[in-house]
């Protein structure tokens, strides 16, 4: 039996709008809870115009002046990669870093992890969001497993990963140059661990996984499924965390240093898909998350889980697109309804 309900709420008000010689007009608020945390998302259609306030255009001449200012000190850039950037230790790993195509993986400097290694993905300092290649990132995904095998070979004492991507100055990269971060601890952070507690206890309670039960109920109602690539299923959320977030489950693997070759080409080449649409729709900036949990690990029902949002575009003097309800009240808006905006990338994956 699953347990998943997808709830909302609507709630409707009237105004008097002064752009309408203050006539009465129907409003109405929704308010949706995600079906595995209960984390809040907020819907009124009436934001739909207000939306290029809240992201605006990407302003090209800003963009080029960043790209042209940030590429001659990019320390991921040319030569420079390899005379500074560190390297890991001959105990860890032989070579120091981790080669796979133009992808390298290297120890960070300033850590927040007990391995954080990051991942020069392209030899270029600035990519659009349709040329992150499936072959870019998959080789920066496979940098990230071959490094995860090995920590778990050396130390028991760690057992949740993620694998992150910050694009940008609006989504909180410190570099343009296009690159991954990558955490693994012996303790998992607060959504990670959020996650893990959540799909236990559904399994404890429900006898099956969260995420599998969540693919055959969108694949049933087909409002939020976008398509199957290899063993990943790729959906909209219901209740988003964040603007326009696609999310990606695979069907049987919870640990990522257990995806195989095929796994780790089909989630790229999904992600590269949606970084395309993002591109249509008039984005450049994102971030990302691959949440896995260490397969020895006691706690069941955990899915292998990719998610996927755009951020703020650039443009001069462009405001955060987290603010109150984001940070404080920890609620996300919406601005494109989840169920159309599935129907839209449903075409990125059929191109194929």
């Amino acid at each position: 039996m699953s347990g998943i309900s997808f709830e909302r709420l609507s709630s409707d008000f009237m105004i008097c709008n002064p752009y309408k010689d203050f006539s009465e007009e129907l409003h109405r608020v929704e308010i949706r809870r995600d079906p595995l945390l209960g984390d809040s998302s907020i819907y009124n259609p009436f934001l739909k115009d207000k939306a290029r306030f809240f992201f605006g255009d990407n302003d090209p001449e800003l963009i080029r002046k960043l790209v042209e200012e940030s590429s001659g000190t990019c320390i991921f850039c040319g030569e420079k990669i390899g005379k500074n950037t560190p390297r890991y230790p001959s105990t860890l790993l032989a070579e120091g870093r981790i080669r796979l195509g133009e992808a390298l993986l290297f120890p960070n400097l300033f850590s927040i992890g007990k391995y954080h290694p990051v991942v020069s993905l392209s030899k270029a300092h600035f990519l659009k969001l349709s040329e992150f290649s499936s072959q870019l990132i998959g080789n920066g995904l496979a940098a990230a497993s071959k490094f995860l095998k090995t920590v778990y070979h050396a130390d028991t004492s760690v057992s949740y990963a993620v694998i992150n991507a910050n694009y940008l100055f609006p989504a909180g990269a410190s570099l343009v140059h296009p690159h991954l971060q990558m955490l693994i601890t012996p303790v998992a952070y607060s959504y990670h661990e959020r996650l893990i507690e959540a799909c236990n206890t559904y399994h404890q309670k429900f006898g099956s996984c969260y995420h599998s039960d969540l693919i055959a109920e969108e694949k049933k109602t087909g409002l939020r499924y976008i398509a199957q690539q290899g063993g990943w299923h790729w959906m909209t959320a219901f209740s988003p965390m964040g603007s326009n977030e696609v999310i990606a489950v695979h069907e049987g693997e919870g640990d990522f240093a257990l995806l195989s070759d095929a796994d780790l080409r089909s989630l790229s080449y999904g992600i590269s898909k949606v970084l395309s649409f993002y591109e249509v729709l008039g984005h450049l900036s994102f971030n990302y998350s691959i949440f896995s949990l260490r397969k020895s690990h006691p706690k069941e029902g955990f899915r292998c889980l990719l998610k996927l949002i755009n951020r703020q575009n650039l443009y001069k003097n462009y405001r955060n697109d987290d603010y109150f309800l984001q940070k404080m009240l920890q609620s996300e808006l919406i601005i494109n309804l989840p169920e159309e905006l599935a129907e839209k990338l449903r075409s990125f994956f059929v191109k194929a």
